[in-house]
Formats: structure tokens, sequence, C-alpha cells
């Protein structure tokens, strides 16, 4: 009798220890899971980019068909001209709501963003609207004569419940004021809820043509401007 409490005592406590092993190791092991799935990701973005690399060097007009498959989901955002990868983990790559950049890739942790086309105040117009949790900053649908010192419209900062409308948000190339106005459009990049990102492009074509994105990130409590392409 007394062996067999002995024998069941000893199941007991073992059974125990293994339930306690597998709660303090599974989150490591979790994790490690998920760090080498990012990771596999990292390798097949940076094979694409390196592709995409060595087309460009050819010259403008070169191209070729690449087949591409994975076990991971990617997804083309070609109004962006970017392929994004996104998975929601724990393992600290970067503080959550915060970004970093390598080349051409960028790291976001965080979906708090959302893209809109809204009705512009009732009076017919459209409005591209790009918000997160601390800010919110609407821009002007534009499509034929273009004047970049009237694409931001309005911004809110959401933390003191502060709008500022903005009297001039002109891009100038080289100083010179005529490139500021000419004809294009403006345009929202991916649209939806719980982005990493929203981008607001738009093109001029003035005496001289280029692009401006505007990109509000996860987290951002600031508006990121980049002019490109320009000819």
């Amino acid at each position: 009798m007394n062996t067999l409490v002995s024998v069941a005592i000893l199941l007991v406590i073992v059974f125990v220890a293994i339930l306690l092993v597998l709660a303090i190791g599974r989150p490591t092991f979790d994790s490690a899971i998920k760090a080498s799935d990012i990771k596999g990701a990292e390798d097949d973005l940076h094979f694409i980019d390196e592709y995409i690399r060595t087309t460009a060097r050819e010259g403008r007009y070169a191209f070729r068909n690449y087949k591409f498959s994975s076990a991971k989901h990617f997804e083309s955002i070609s109004s962006e001209n970017a392929i994004q990868f996104s998975t929601d983990t724990s393992v600290p790559l970067i503080d959550f709501l915060t970004r970093s950049f390598s080349g051409n890739f960028v790291y976001v942790a965080g979906a708090d963003v959302s893209c809109q086309q809204k009705d512009g105040d009732g009076d017919g117009t459209t409005d591209l609207v790009a918000e997160n949790d601390r800010l919110k900053v609407v821009f002007k649908k534009i499509s034929g004569t273009i004047d970049t010192s009237k694409i931001i419209m309005h911004a809110t900062d959401k933390t003191n419940n502060v709008t500022a409308y903005v009297g001039n948000s002109s891009i100038l190339i080289n100083e010179d004021p005529a490139t500021s106005v000419g004809t294009g459009y403006t345009e929202t990049g991916k649209t939806g809820l719980k982005l990493p990102l929203c981008q607001i492009h738009a093109f001029v074509n003035s005496t001289i043509d280029y692009d401006v994105y505007y990109k509000l990130y996860a987290g951002a409590d600031f508006l990121a401007i980049e002019v490109r392409n320009i000819w």
C-alpha cells in the first residue's frame, strides 16, 4: 500500500514538473519560432530586393519575369512600390509603435493607422485622410491643376485635441517657386484600417516633374515627407 502511494505521489510530482517546464519554456520556444519566421521573411525580401537592383542596373527599360513562391504571406502594394510582410509577434525586434530603416527596408512595430478617402465637409469634394492614435492629417484630393502649397489642409494633435490649419505646404525644387505648381494628382496608397503606415502620393508635372510621398507611421506624432524621381 505504501509503495502504491509513493508511486502515485512520484507520478504527480513528475506531471507537475512537466507542466512547469512547458509553462516556462513555451514562451521562449514560441519566440524562437517567430524570430526564425521573421528572419526567413527578411532573407526572402533581401533576395527580391537584390533581384530588382540587378535588373535596374541594366537600364531604364530592362525587365525580367521572376517567379517567387514562399510559405509566408507577402503582399505586393503596387501603389507604394513595396512588398510587405506582416506578422503578430512578441519578439522584441524593435520597440512597439516605433520604426527603423535599413536600406530599402522599413520595420514598423504596430498597426494603429487608418488610410482612407472621405467626403470633404459636405461640399462635394473628397479628402484623403491619414490617421493614427496620435495624429490625423487631411490632404486635398487633386486631379488636374495642382498647387503643393494646398495639398495638406489641416492636422490634428489627437493627444491635446488641437487642430492646425496649414497655410502653405509648398514643395520647391532648387528653391524655384515655379516648381510648386503644375498639373498632377494626389492619391492614397493602400487604404484600410489597422495598417503599419498610410502613404499619400502626389505627382507634380511642372517645369520639373517629381513625386512627393507623405507618410504617417504607426505611433508617430509627425508626418514624414519624401521627394523622389525628380526629372
